[in-house]
């Protein structure tokens, strides 16, 4: 009898430890110096970013490919430029939605910035999924010329910061 209570208690916190989600996106941030760009790869869960969405802009969004692609690819260009910001060289710099494809469990969205001669700093603040996901996690790679450098941005960390000076 006692095996069976114990059970009973034990059972619920072993559901919670097993139900417990983790929150994390990653990002990859290389510079092009050939194409003079930044490119941008952001890898987002689909359910967390269907309830940003819906919770920001319009509750009957989904993020799949049955919805509308070009009001999905509207409302991702909106939300990326709010809480994907760069700036290089101490100047923010607007960036280009390329597009996105679904994968697996997440959505991978494309972004890039043109017109970027060389790098001396730049600032990566990424606040993706934080404002309804506290526990949310951004893992930034970033690969400029030979230096590669890995952020763990937080909702009250988002913010890295990179100085090349000769």
């Amino acid at each position: 009898m006692k095996k069976i209570v114990i059970l009973f208690i034990i059972t619920p916190f072993l559901i919670a430890a097993t139900a417990h989600k983790y929150y994390l996106s990653v990002t990859d941030l290389e510079y092009n110096q050939e194409s003079e760009s930044v490119q941008v790869i952001t890898r987002l869960f689909y359910d967390d970013l269907e309830e940003v969405l819906k919770e920001r802009y319009d509750n009957t969004i989904l993020v799949d490919a049955t919805y509308d692609q070009k009001v999905l690819d509207h409302y991702l260009k909106k939300y990326l430029s709010k809480k994907l910001v760069l700036t290089i060289n101490g100047e923010k710099q607007e960036h280009t939605y390329i597009g996105k494809e679904f994968e697996d469990d997440y959505v991978v969205c494309y972004i890039e910035i043109e017109g970027i001669k060389e790098i001396s700093s730049i600032e990566i603040i990424n606040t993706l999924l934080t404002d309804v996901f506290p526990e949310q996690k951004n893992m930034v790679h970033t690969i400029i010329e030979e230096n590669k450098k890995s952020f763990l941005l937080t909702r009250e960390n988002p913010k890295g910061l990179l100085n090349f000076s000769e």
